[in-house]
C-alpha cells in the first residue's frame, strides 16, 4: 500500500514530449491544429484517465507508469504502421479515404488497450475520503480526485481479462467526436482491436495484430530496461602493503634483512568490471609479467639474471570516442532520403542484407537492379515505395517485376563494380 500524488494531464504530456513529436511525426496531418484537435486531445484524455497510477507490479510500476505505457504503445503502432497496406481489397479511390482512417484507427486503438489493466492489479482509495475509485461510476481518476492524494492497494490476484469491460471505457474516452472521423467498416475494426489478450482467438484483422506486435514491443523494451540494472561493485579493495609492494617492487630485493616467518601473500586480483572487460576487448594482448618475489628471494641464485629489457606499454584505444565518432558520423541515407525515417529504415536493412549475401541485386548500364518480390521481407509496399523514390528522384525506371534504382542511391546499397578500359 502506497501513497500518491496526481498531476494534471498538461505536465504529464510535458515529461514524454519526445515520444509525442514522434507520434506527430506518424500521424502527418499539414495543420498542426488538425493533430492538437484528432490526436492530441486523446493522450490529454488518457492522461486524465490515469493520472500518476502504475500500470502492473512488475511492468510501468512507478507512479505514471500506466500513462507512459500507453503514449509507449502508441508510439511503437505508429512506427509499426509503416510500409502498412490499409484496405487492399477495396478498391483504388476509396483506398485512399480510408487509410488516413486506418491510421487514426490504429492510434485510437493502441491508447485504449491498456485502460483497464491497473484495475486488475490495484485498488485506488482517496486518502481523505476513503472512497474506492470505480471507472465506470467515477469516470477519469484525475477528475475524480480532485488534487487529493491516494492509496494503491495491490490485489492478492490479478484479475481476468475482459475484453468488453475495456471496450466500454474506450467509448468513454474517446468520445462521439473521436469516432465521428470514421466510417462503419473501420469503426468495427477499431473495436476488434481494443483487445486486450496477449494472444489472438480465432480470425485475427490487420488493425488487432499491428495493437498486438505494439504492445509485445512495449512490453519487451520495458523488460529490456529492467535487466539493465547493476549489482553493486564487489572487489575488495587491495591492502597497503600490497599497493606499497606494486607501487615500488624492487624492495624487497634491496633489504639486507628477510623474515622467514612471514610467508609471501599473493596479492589479490580484483574482480574485472564490466567497463575493464569491454575495453579489453580492444588493447593488444600483453605477456604475463614474470614475477619479482620469486626472483629477487631465490637463496641459491649463483648469477644475477640481467634485467628485462623494458617494453613500450599498449596503446590503448578509447571505445567511447570510437562508438561517439560512429554515431557522430553523417548518415548517407538520411542526407538522401530527405529524412524520411520509413525510408531510411528501409534502405538501412536492404544494405546490409546485400552485404551479407541474403539478397541479391545487381547492376545494370542506368542503375541498380532491385526485384519487387523481396519488398514484402521488409514490410513495405511496391506502390509505397514507388511513390517515394518518384517524389525524391531516385526511381530511373520500372521494367517488369524489377526496380531499376538510380546510380546515388544504388552505389550505397552496392558498390558499382569498376568497368575494364
Amino acid at each position: 500500500m502506497n501513497q500518491h500524488l496526481p498531476q494534471d494531464a498538461s505536465t504529464l504530456l510535458a515529461s514524454h514530449a519526445q515520444r509525442v513529436a514522434l507520434i506527430r511525426q506518424y500521424a502527418n496531418e499539414a495543420d498542426p491544429a488538425d493533430f492538437d484537435t484528432k490526436w492530441l486531445v486523446v493522450l490529454r484524455a488518457c492522461a486524465s484517465w490515469f493520472s500518476t497510477m502504475p500500470l502492473q507490479p512488475e511492468q510501468h510500476a512507478e507512479p505514471g507508469g500506466a500513462f507512459r505505457a500507453t503514449v509507449e504503445v502508441a508510439y511503437f503502432a505508429m512506427r509499426l504502421s509503416g510500409g502498412q497496406k490499409f484496405a487492399a481489397d477495396q478498391p483504388s479511390e476509396r483506398r485512399r479515404r480510408l487509410e488516413p482512417q486506418y491510421l487514426y484507427a490504429l492510434f485510437l486503438a493502441a491508447c485504449c488497450s491498456w485502460l483497464d489493466e491497473p484495475c486488475r492489479h490495484f485498488h485506488f482509495v482517496r486518502e481523505d475520503t476513503g472512497e474506492q475509485w470505480l471507472p465506470a461510476a467515477h469516470g477519469a481518476f484525475h477528475t475524480w480526485l480532485a488534487g487529493n492524494a491516494y492509496r494503491v492497494i495491490r490485489l492478492e490476484a490479478p484479475l481476468p481479462v475482459e475484453r468488453m469491460r475495456s471496450a466500454l471505457l474506450a467509448r468513454s474516452i474517446l468520445g462521439a467526436e473521436s469516432l465521428s472521423w470514421l466510417d462503419g467498416p473501420v469503426l468495427s475494426e477499431l473495436f476488434g482491436a481494443i483487445n486486450p489478450a496477449p494472444m489472438p482467438t480465432g480470425f485475427e484483422a490487420q488493425l488487432h495484430k499491428i495493437v498486438r506486435q505494439a504492445v509485445a514491443a512495449a512490453r519487451d523494451y520495458e523488460q529490456k530496461a529492467r535487466r539493465a540494472v547493476f549489482a553493486p561493485d564487489t572487489t575488495v579493495p587491495p591492502s597497503a602493503e600490497q599497493l606499497a609492494a606494486a607501487a615500488n617492487p624492487s624492495a624487497p630485493a634491496a633489504s639486507g634483512t628477510r623474515s622467514p616467518a612471514a610467508p609471501a601473500t599473493e596479492p589479490v586480483a580484483p574482480t574485472p568490471s564490466a567497463a575493464a572487460g569491454a575495453a579489453a576487448l580492444f588493447q593488444a594482448p600483453v605477456a604475463p609479467a614474470e614475477p619479482l618475489v620469486a626472483t629477487a628471494l631465490a637463496p641459491h641464485a649463483e648469477t644475477a639474471a640481467p634485467p628485462a629489457p623494458a617494453t613500450p606499454a599498449p596503446a590503448v584505444i578509447d571505445a567511447a570516442a570510437i562508438g561517439r565518432a560512429r554515431r557522430d558520423a553523417p548518415d548517407p541515407f538520411m542526407a538522401l532520403l530527405g529524412g524520411s525515417r520509413m525510408m531510411n529504415e528501409f534502405f538501412r536493412a536492404l544494405a546490409q542484407d546485400v552485404t551479407a549475401g541474403k539478397i541479391k541485386v545487381v547492376w545494370a548500364e542506368k542503375g541498380l537492379v532491385l526485384p519487387k518480390k523481396m519488398l514484402g521481407n521488409y514490410g513495405i509496399a511496391s506502390d509505397t515505395l514507388i511513390e517515394n523514390l518518384r517524389k525524391l528522384s531516385l526511381l530511373y525506371a520500372m521494367q517488369g517485376t524489377e526496380l531499376i534504382l538510380a546510380e546515388r542511391i544504388g552505389t550505397l546499397i552496392l558498390p558499382r563494380p569498376n568497368t575494364p578500359a
